[in-house]
C-alpha cells in the first residue's frame, strides 16, 4: 500500500515537473507568417430599345496586400525565448488614375526587421503562458503612378517606421515534443512612420523638402485574435 502511495506521488511529481523542461535551454524553433489578400468590383449594364439591346460589363481592380514573415526562435534560458522575424509587405492601392486604358496604382514596399522576446509560464501540462515583448524597425517605399504625356510616370517617395508591441494574452499549446500551437488574443503597439519628399525646381533653381511623421496607438483586446504554428527542433 504504501509503494502504491509513493508510485502515485512520484508520478504526480513528474507530471507537474515536465513542463518546465518543455522549452529547455538551446532548443530552436521555427514559425512565421503568409497573407494575401484583394479585391475588385464588377459593373455590368444593360440598355435596352426598340432597335437594339447593347450590355456592356467592366472589372476594376481593387486593393491588394502580401505579406511574408519567417521568424526563428531560441532559449538562451530555459522558458526564455528571443526571436528575430523578417518581413516584407506589399501593398496595391485602388486605381488612382488611367493612361490609355491603362490603371495607375500606388504601390507600397515595407521590409522590416523584429526582435522580440517571450517567457513561457507553464499553466498545467501542455499549455503555457507566453508574454511577448517585440520590436519593429522597418524601411520603405511608396510608388505613385500617375498619366503623363509620354505615358505613366512614378513617383517614389521614402520612408522609415519603428514600433514596439507588448503581447500580453498570449498562450502556447505543445501537444508534442516538435509542434505547438500559439494564440493571441490582443496585443498592444505603438507605432511611428516618418516620411520625407523633396521637390526640385529647374526653373528657379530651389529645393523643398517636407516631413511627415505618423504616431499610432492601438490597443486591442479580443479582436483580431491570431493562431500561429510552430516547430522545435
Amino acid at each position: 500500500m504504501k509503494k502504491s502511495v509513493f508510485g502515485f506521488v512520484l508520478l504526480a511529481a513528474l507530471g507537474m515537473v515536465n513542463p518546465l523542461k518543455a522549452q529547455q535551454q538551446g532548443d530552436m524553433v521555427i514559425t512565421g507568417s503568409l497573407g494575401m489578400g484583394g479585391n475588385s468590383t464588377h459593373y455590368r449594364t444593360k440598355f435596352v430599345s426598340p432597335d437594339e439591346t447593347i450590355k456592356d460589363k467592366e472589372i476594376v481592380p481593387g486593393t491588394f496586400r502580401f505579406s511574408i514573415m519567417p521568424e526563428f526562435g531560441y532559449y538562451v534560458l530555459d522558458r526564455l525565448e528571443v526571436s528575430l522575424a523578417l518581413g516584407y509587405d506589399l501593398e496595391r492601392s485602388d486605381a488612382v488614375d488611367q493612361w490609355q486604358g491603362k490603371n495607375c496604382y500606388d504601390f507600397t514596399h515595407l521590409f522590416t526587421i523584429n526582435p522580440g522576446i517571450s517567457y513561457h509560464l507553464p499553466i498545467c501540462e501542455k499549455f503555457y503562458y507566453a508574454p511577448a515583448f517585440y520590436l519593429s524597425v522597418g524601411f520603405g517605399s511608396v510608388n505613385s503612378q500617375s498619366a503623363g504625356r509620354n505615358g505613366i510616370e512614378v513617383a517614389k517617395e521614402g520612408f522609415t517606421s519603428f514600433g514596439f508591441g507588448l503581447a500580453l494574452l498570449s498562450f502556447e499549446i505543445k501537444p508534442t515534443e516538435h509542434f505547438a500551437i500559439s494564440l493571441s488574443a490582443g496585443d498592444f503597439t505603438y507605432a511611428l512612420v516618418h516620411a520625407k519628399e523633396v521637390e526640385e525646381s529647374e526653373l528657379y533653381d530651389s529645393k523643398a523638402s517636407s516631413h511627415v511623421t505618423v504616431n499610432n496607438v492601438d490597443f486591442g483586446l479580443n479582436l483580431g485574435a491570431k493562431i500561429g504554428f510552430k516547430y522545435y527542433f
